[in-house]
C-alpha cells in the first residue's frame, strides 16, 4: 500500500501519469518495487534461461570466446551483462572453460542493491551502463522487455490515444487522453487495438552502441517483428510466483511487468546485424555436442555418480527446455556487430 500511495500523491501533484512512469514505480522503486524483493528463480516469480541451469552460462561462454576470437584475441576483452540479478549466470560462465579467460573482464549491470549483493567476487559490479568499453560484448537476456514503455490505443479515425495512469474512485485506474505527438510513427486499421513505445529500449540500446567502441551487442528476449504489422495478443503479461496475468494495476509492486520487444523500433536506432530463436542460436554454438558429451558422461558414471556426472544429467534435461520452441527455444536473439 505504500508505492499506491507513492503513485496516488504523484498523480495529484502532476495529473494522470504515462504508462513508462508508472512502470518504474511498480518495478523499480527502491524500496517496495517488484525488483526490490521479486525476480527470476524457481522459489520466485519467473525462469529465465540461467535459472534453467549452468548449461546456459556455459554455452555463452563459447559465444564470448567466438567474439573474442573473431577480433583478434585481444589481451583485454569485456562483457557486460546488463540486467544481472542476482548474479546467476555470471557464476555459470565463470566456472567454464573459456579460452579467453585470462583476457575477460565480467562487468555485471545491476540497478537493485538488493539483487547485486549475491553477484561473484569475480565479477565488477555497476548500478549503470559505463560509459566506454573499447571491445568485448553488451549482453542483456530479458532485459528490454521490462525496461518502461509507454502504450497508446489506436482509433476509428486513424489516430492514438495514450493511455495514461489516474486515480477514480480512490482506485489506481486508466485513462485515455489524445496525444498523436508522441505517439507511434503509423496508423492502424482496426480500432481499439493498443501497442506500446519503447523509447527506454531504443535509449538502452543507442548507449549501449555508443559506448562500445568494437564487439557485439547481443538481446535476448521474446520479440515480435514490428506491431504495424502483427496485432498480438496478450502482448502485455504479469508474472507473479510463476502465474502469468495480463493486469498490470493489479498487485501493484508484487508482480513483474513485460511486453515483447518491437524489433523494428530498436532498427530504428542500429540496423540489426542478424536475428536467430534461441534454439538457433545455441545449436550454433554446440549444443548438440554438448549435449552428447553430457550423455556419455552420465553414461560412464551413472553408477556411481559424482558431482561433474550429475551436473551432466542435469544438463541434457535443460537443453530441452533451453531449444523448446513453445518457450524459452522461441526467443529472439538480436544481435548487432559494432565495428570503430
Amino acid at each position: 500500500m505504500i508505492l499506491e500511495q507513492k503513485i496516488k500523491a504523484k498523480i495529484k501533484e502532476d495529473g494522470p501519469i504515462s504508462f513508462s512512469e508508472f512502470m518504474k514505480f511498480a518495478l523499480y522503486d527502491e524500496t517496495e518495487g517488484f525488483y526490490a524483493h521479486g525476480g527470476a528463480g524457481r522459489k520466485k516469480d519467473f525462469i529465465t534461461s540461467p535459472e534453467v541451469g549452468p548449461l546456459f552460462g556455459k554455452l555463452i561462454s563459447r559465444a564470448i570466446d567466438k567474439c573474442w576470437i573473431e577480433f583478434g584475441q585481444p589481451s583485454h576483452f569485456t562483457f557486460l551483462e546488463c540486467g544481472a540479478g542476482p548474479g546467476t549466470l555470471a557464476k555459470s560462465i565463470l566456472r567454464s572453460q573459456m579460452k579467453c579467460k585470462s583476457a575477460l573482464k565480467y562487468i555485471a549491470v545491476e540497478s537493485s542493491a538488493q539483487q547485486s549483493q549475491s553477484h561473484p567476487s569475480e565479477v565488477q559490479t555497476l548500478s549503470k551502463m559505463p560509459k566506454e568499453i573499447e571491445i568485448g560484448i553488451i549482453f542483456a537476456n530479458e532485459l528490454l522487455d521490462n525496461l518502461p514503455f509507454d502504450i497508446f490505443e489506436s482509433q476509428n479515425d486513424g489516430s492514438w490515444m495514450e493511455v495514461k495512469i489516474t486515480v477514480a474512485d480512490q482506485k489506481i485506474s486508466e485513462t485515455l487522453i489524445p496525444n498523436n505527438e508522441s505517439a507511434p510513427p503509423f496508423s492502424l486499421e482496426t480500432p481499439k487495438v493498443r501497442v506500446p513505445v519503447q523509447r527506454e529500449a531504443q535509449k538502452w540500446l543507442k548507449d549501449a552502441s555508443e559506448s562500445l567502441h568494437n564487439g557485439r551487442i547481443i538481446v535476448i528476449d521474446y520479440a515480435v517483428e514490428s506491431f504495424r504489422f502483427q496485432q498480438k495478443q496478450h502482448w502485455l503479461r504479469t508474472y507473479q510466483q510463476h502465474e502469468i496475468d495480463t493486469q498490470p494495476l493489479a498487485n501493484i509492486g508484487q508482480s513483474d511487468i513485460t511486453a515483447d520487444v518491437d524489433v523494428s523500433q530498436l532498427s530504428e536506432v542500429l540496423p540489426l546485424t542478424s536475428i536467430q530463436t534461441q534454439a538457433e542460436w545455441l545449436r550454433d554454438l554446440g549444443l548438440e555436442n554438448q549435449v552428447e558429451m553430457s550423455k556419455q558422461i552420465w553414461k560412464r558414471h551413472a553408477h556411481n555418480p559424482d558431482l561433474i556426472a550429475l551436473e551432466a544429467r542435469s544438463a541434457i534435461g535443460e537443453s530441452e527446455a533451453l531449444s523448446d520452441l513453445s518457450g524459452l527455444g522461441s526467443f529472439k536473439v538480436l544481435e548487432w556487430l559494432v565495428k570503430s
